[in-house]
Order: C-alpha cells, then sequence, then structure tokens
C-alpha cells in the first residue's frame, strides 16, 4: 500500500445515492408548487455547506433549514433503497481490508444515519473509524478531518482521501493529503478534473491507484 490510511467520502462515493437525493429534491419542489432541477442544475448548485445548495431553489424568508432537511431527510429515506452500495465497492473495502490499510469514512452526513446503515449494508466491520456529522446540516467536514489528523497524530502524506466532490478535494487540500475523485456522485465529471486531481473511472479502479 502507498497508503496507510484512506478516508471515505460516504454518499455519491460508496453510496450509490445521487440520483435519490435529487428525486428527494425534486419532491420537496413539487410540494412547494416550484419547478423541478435537472440533473445538470443539481451539478451545477450541489455545495458545503448544504445551505449554499438550498439558496439556488428555494426563498429562505420563505422556509426555513431546519423544514428543508426534515423534509428531505423524510423522502431521501423513501427512495434510498435497500442496498444502494456503489457497485464494486465493497470487494475494494475487502482488497484494502486484506492490504493492511486503516480505512476511515469521512462524511457529511450525520453518524445517526451512517451507523446504522453501514451495519445494514454489513460493511461497517472495514471501518476503524466513522467521522460524520452530529448533526443534518452537513457542516464541519473539513475541520474534523484535520481534528483527527492531528489528534493522532498521522502523517497526512500517508493518507488517500477519495470521494466524489469538489469539497472533498478541498478537504485533502486542508489536510495536505492525495485525494482521489470518482465522478460516479454528486459533482459531473469535467468540475473533477478540472481540480488537477486524479479521476478515476469509478471505484473499482481505486486499488490499482493505491497498491
Amino acid at each position: 500500500m502507498r497508503y496507510s490510511h484512506v478516508l471515505w467520502d460516504w454518499n455519491g462515493t460508496l453510496i450509490d445515492d445521487m440520483e435519490c437525493s435529487l428525486t428527494a429534491v425534486n419532491i420537496m419542489l413539487s410540494k412547494r408548487n416550484k419547478s423541478s432541477i435537472t440533473r445538470e442544475q443539481y451539478f451545477e448548485y450541489i455545495d458545503t455547506p448544504i445551505r449554499r445548495f438550498y439558496e439556488n431553489i428555494f426563498d429562505f424568508s420563505e422556509i426555513s433549514m431546519t423544514e428543508i432537511m426534515e423534509d428531505f431527510n423524510l423522502y431521501y429515506s423513501l427512495h434510498i433503497g435497500e442496498f444502494p452500495l456503489m457497485s464494486g465497492a465493497r470487494e475494494v473495502l475487502e482488497e484494502l481490508n486484506k492490504k493492511g490499510a486503516t480505512q476511515i469514512i469521512l462524511s457529511s452526513s450525520s453518524n445517526d444515519i451512517i451507523l446504522p446503515f453501514s451495519e445494514k449494508i454489513k460493511v461497517k466491520h472495514f471501518f476503524e473509524h466513522i467521522l460524520g456529522a452530529s448533526d443534518s446540516y452537513v457542516n464541519g467536514k473539513i475541520e474534523r478531518a484535520v481534528c483527527f489528523i492531528s489528534d493522532n497524530d498521522i502523517n497526512p502524506k500517508s493518507c488517500v482521501l477519495i470521494g466524489d466532490t469538489l469539497h472533498d478535494y478541498e478537504t485533502a487540500a486542508a489536510l495536505g493529503c492525495d485525494c482521489i475523485l470518482i465522478p460516479n456522485g454528486h459533482q459531473a465529471r469535467a468540475d473533477l478534473i478540472a481540480t488537477g486531481a486524479i479521476v478515476a473511472k469509478d471505484i473499482s479502479f481505486v486499488p490499482n491507484l493505491l497498491i
């Protein structure tokens, strides 16, 4: 292994949930008699913190972030499906586990969502740590990662972050670690390529880049 620690993003990287998220957003818009957004608009608007995304489609004088997140979580849970693990993800996790890599989930999603779901789809045992958020507002990913690396005295050069968004690239840059991006999630491939980071065709190509 070229790296001792592999930091995995969750949504759109290990979990195939882009279409589910788009569906949830469009149900929320329809509920309020607003026009749906396209996949291309979703890619254009996606941002962190997630409030920036919703600023493109809602008027915050009419709706609160609390209401938005409650609705989104409801419709997301209804459409995510039973086993939405990204195709090829389990095999990659197994291979890296056999190679002795310390695998960690680093996510903007809440631990209240990640922990039970990772157990349900039988991948939780692959991870030494699950660094999710303490709430549903998709904040603090960079800060959590920086604190974890510092508190555990880990050399960032021994780490690689694997994700699907520009925010994952920004997180890796803040850590000072390498980054591999996968264009099957919540960001357009062209946007990922523009970062200059390695962009794998899909998750199955990751081991060849790490070993």
